[in-house]
């Protein structure tokens, strides 16, 4: 489930391991705008253990929620996150910690809805904020990360001329900046689309398929969206 409550089924074509799976959301509205992870219980601690170097700083409640402040040794870079049952909604902010009142000010104007599929989140409506943007991200072992945006963001992703005919649609293949004119699958990002969805396919470096079964692997792939 999407943070905006849109179910995704996404259709792989082998039994090779989901290692990870997160979604982002980007909130706007006025002069307002703020991005949004969401990850499976305990991706805080993973994230500032693995991912960007972060100590805690502050604990407090919000609506009767935890949330928890990290912050980098550097003062650079701030980690807040709010934990439910299943899940945690994270942002990230340049610079030292805001003040405790603003971040319950933040995730106090936030609809928050947890269950094992998903987290479901949108700005309150007295905030008239909006979802500029969101996506679910899966990672899939020995394969890649597909990234498939929502709904209402998927033709910004689909090229505009005719791809390569898929058993679910058709596939693109896009160079990758600074990479044009390269032989190697991994210098390219990958768009399939079908009928109901659309993925990015950003091929794992360490991959041990060959660039026959990679594709192979690529044309069975099928994102379909069902809203409501």
């Amino acid at each position: 489930m999407a943070p905006s409550g849109d179910r995704l089924s996404l259709r792989l074509t082998d039994d090779a391991p989901v290692r990870a799976v997160a979604s982002n959301v980007r909130f706007v509205g006025g002069a307002y705008s703020r991005a949004f992870q969401i990850g499976k219980r305990g991706h805080h601690d993973f994230v500032r253990k693995h991912v960007i170097e972060a100590a805690p700083t502050d604990r407090f409640v919000v609506k009767g929620r935890e949330t928890v402040v990290a912050a980098s040794p550097d003062g650079n870079t701030t980690i807040v996150t709010l934990k439910e049952r299943y899940h945690e909604l994270m942002t990230v902010f340049t610079g030292p910690p805001p003040s405790r009142r603003t971040l319950i000010g933040l995730f106090g104007t936030l609809e928050i809805e947890d269950h094992p599929r998903g987290l479901r989140v949108r700005p309150e409506r007295f905030t008239q904020g909006d979802t500029a943007l969101e996506q679910l991200a899966v990672v899939v072992a020995d394969r890649g990360t597909i990234v498939v945006p929502g709904p209402r963001q998927t033709r910004r992703i689909v090229p505009g001329h005719r791809g390569k005919s898929t058993r679910h649609g058709e596939l693109w293949r896009v160079p990758l900046p600074g990479r044009s004119g390269s032989a190697s699958e991994h210098d390219y990002l990958y768009v399939v689309a079908g009928k109901k969805g659309a993925a990015e396919v950003r091929i794992d470096p360490g991959s041990s398929l060959g660039t026959s079964a990679l594709l192979d692997w690529m044309d069975g792939i099928d994102a379909a969206w069902a809203t409501g």
